[in-house]
């Protein structure tokens, strides 16, 4: 019976130092994943005067060398923030992504001082302590990419200002599958936004057709293409969530039909505008329909489709025309764009003249105008403007045809 007990003595023994063996192991080589946001608490900052109101949303984690770096930023910038003698609001709040081993901490900020909405803090979760985007990703390949994104978007000014920037110093917003970058840091003189450009990690421009009550409307609408610039025009639209309708001559669309397919498979469209951009009013009926079914027969066997609108050259127009029964578009706002050749022209004559419902006509033959262009999209969308094709317009505005040559949509 001693002996019974001993055994189950021994073997008592041996289970707990085996308990014990392993308690050591999973403490001492296990460690939490850094993906368990549930280990973070969110700590507020408030502060009220007669002049200011700050309101202030921040993470904390576990790691202290982390939360220093934090507040160390934020109590700064809020310092900064008090100092200045007007009457002012600060809401900051924010977001965290995690990826590989490191988190992105993003600050979103509402500051009626300036125009900054976003700011982030990028932590290497190994070492706690602040890295960089160079860190992460290569960094002539991300410079590369942004740069390229950059010249098609927005304006040579502003394009040689970023290229000449430190990329560590933009704002990086990541998720899993986009990354948009702000370029805070860099002063851009005359213009009232900050430019940004989104990285889409499955090449894919984001479209968003929900309707928006109270919504502006402009249309953009170019003449007399393709030409060696259209291609670069389409892409600055496209990366700026814009669509145009392009009025083409038939004998240019003859001599760039991948240009031709690049528009009819995008969010823009294409309309006639002759074949050979005759005036329409100047020659008789059988001529008219020769320029007009040119044009059509050419670009059906292009797109095996056909057009929706006829830009008559010149906006001339007269009864024969109108029995062609076309919807016929015409335009309101002339930048003259092709008398001009002056960008900074063109953009004051649309930005002072822009309206809801507008048509605007430029045209894809000048390199000036694809320089007005971007500089005009950015700063009518910070006016509430959305760009959109002739369709769409007609589409968000429910407008219906009477038979009658349209200039504007109501």
């Amino acid at each position: 019976m001693t002996d019974y007990k001993s055994m189950i003595f021994e073997y008592l023994f041996y289970i707990i130092i085996l308990f014990i063996i392993l308690y050591v192991s999973v403490n001492l080589f296990y460690k939490e994943p850094v993906k368990e946001e549930a280990n973070n608490i969110t700590s507020k900052i408030e502060y009220k005067d007669e002049q200011t109101s700050i309101y202030v949303e921040y993470p904390r984690f576990k790691e202290d060398k982390i939360n220093e770096i934090i507040t160390n930023i934020l109590y700064s910038y809020i310092k900064d923030f008090k100092k200045i003698d007007e009457n002012k609001v600060l809401d900051i709040s924010y977001n965290l992504y995690y990826f590989k081993n490191y988190v992105n901490i993003t600050f979103h900020i509402e500051n009626t001082l300036n125009n900054i909405k976003n700011k982030n803090i990028l932590i290497d979760l190994n070492t706690n302590n602040i890295t960089y985007i160079t860190n992460i990703y290569d960094e002539q390949t991300l410079k590369n990419e942004i740069n390229e994104l950059v010249y098609y978007k927005y304006s040579n000014e502003i394009y040689n200002l970023i290229k000449n920037s430190n990329i560590n110093n933009f704002t990086y917003i990541i998720d899993d599958n986009k990354m948009d970058v702000y370029f805070n840091n860099i002063s851009f003189k005359e213009i009232d936004y900050i430019p940004y450009i989104t990285i889409e990690y499955n090449n894919t421009v984001s479209n968003n057709d929900n309707k928006v009550e109270n919504k502006k409307y402009i249309s953009f609408t170019f003449d007399d293409g393709p030409s060696e610039y259209t291609s670069e025009l389409l892409k600055t639209l496209e990366l700026n969530n814009s669509s145009a309708t392009f009025f083409m001559i038939g004998s240019s669309m003859k001599n760039n039909e991948q240009t031709v397919l690049e528009i009819y498979n995008s969010n823009s469209e294409i309309g006639s505008h002759g074949y050979s951009h005759k005036d329409l009013t100047q020659i008789n009926k059988s001529e008219i329909n020769k320029e007009i079914n040119s044009f059509n027969i050419l670009f059906k066997e292009i797109t095996s489709d056909k057009v929706k609108y006829l830009r008559p050259a010149y906006g001339k127009y007269n009864d024969n025309i109108l029995s062609l029964n076309y919807n016929i578009v015409l335009w309101n706002i002339d930048t003259k764009d092709w008398l001009l050749r002056d960008s900074n022209k063109i953009y004051n004559n649309v930005i002072t003249n822009a309206c809801d419902g507008c048509i605007v006509l430029m045209h894809d033959i000048y390199p000036e105008t694809i320089e007005a262009t971007k500089k005009i999209i950015p700063a009518l969308n910070e006016m509430g403007y959305e760009i959109v094709s002739i369709s769409k317009m007609i589409k968000e505005k429910e407008f219906i045809y009477n038979n009658e040559p349209i200039s504007y949509i109501k």
